[in-house]
């Protein structure tokens, strides 16, 4: 079995030969990281960018660490350094936010030359992933959509309207949850007319049954201006 501490105990140091080999292991465990990642992902289309990023992002940060080594004040002065820059991208889904940290992690472990911390961390990582993936987990229960419709203010009072809209949407959601309603007015030919708009959070088994929901809506109950938005794959339930 391949022995990592003495593969350790050759790497420390700074020669040409250690920082390229530290990049080159810094770049090869994170393109498994970004191969593990694309494979996994929900959405047909990849954000080729951030697989990018999940590739490169380690082989600076081994090196930052390997330029600081055992001295504060290097550390200091690069900690200062790193301040100066303003990272505004922000990472909205929270899956892309650990593999972007367990890329950065497997660039530091590297770079101290943790070797045998950062094959074994990365390896395990990609494992459990896939494990996830081919999981229970992993399967959608149902979408998260968002539900919009105005009716005019009149048809709502004096009329069991409201009690046939909530009738439709427990028969075909499993969750629904009003957001808010506002009440507008609308210039129309008679003049203006007040009418409400309510929107819905609401939980479905699938998109069909979704649709379905907006066509009952439209047609049998004469709402106006359905509209059905839906959420991002990381946010399906």
């Amino acid at each position: 079995m391949f022995d990592f501490s003495n593969f350790n105990n050759n790497l420390e140091g700074s020669s040409i030969f250690n920082v390229i080999v530290i990049a080159l292991l810094s770049f090869g465990l994170s393109s498994l990281i970004a191969l593990t990642y694309d494979k996994t992902s929900k959405g047909i289309e990849r954000p080729r960018y951030f697989i990018q990023s999940l590739i490169l992002i380690s082989i600076p940060v081994a090196t930052v660490m390997q330029a600081i080594g055992d001295s504060l004040a290097r550390g200091l002065g690069m900690l200062g350094a790193l301040a100066i820059i303003r990272f505004r991208t922000t990472l909205r889904n929270p899956r892309n936010m650990v593999f972007m940290f367990t890329s950065i992690a497997v660039g530091i472990a590297t770079g101290v030359y943790g070797i045998s911390i950062s094959v074994v961390g990365t390896v395990g990582f990609c494992l459990v992933v896939l494990l996830i993936h081919f999981s229970p987990i992993h399967k959608n229960k149902g979408i998260i959509s968002n539900l919009q419709f105005e009716m005019p203010n009149k048809d709502i009072i004096g009329t069991d309207l409201r009690d046939k809209i909530d009738a439709v949407l427990n028969d075909h959601c499993k969750e629904v949850e009003m957001i808010r309603y506002i009440v507008n007015h609308k210039k129309r030919e008679e003049g203006l007319l007040e009418v409400v708009i309510f929107e819905y959070k609401i939980h479905t088994k699938d998109r069909n049954k979704a649709t379905t929901l907006v066509n009952e809506l439209t047609k049998q109950l004469g709402l106006l201006n359905v509209k059905l938005n839906f959420r991002n794959d990381y946010e399906k339930i």
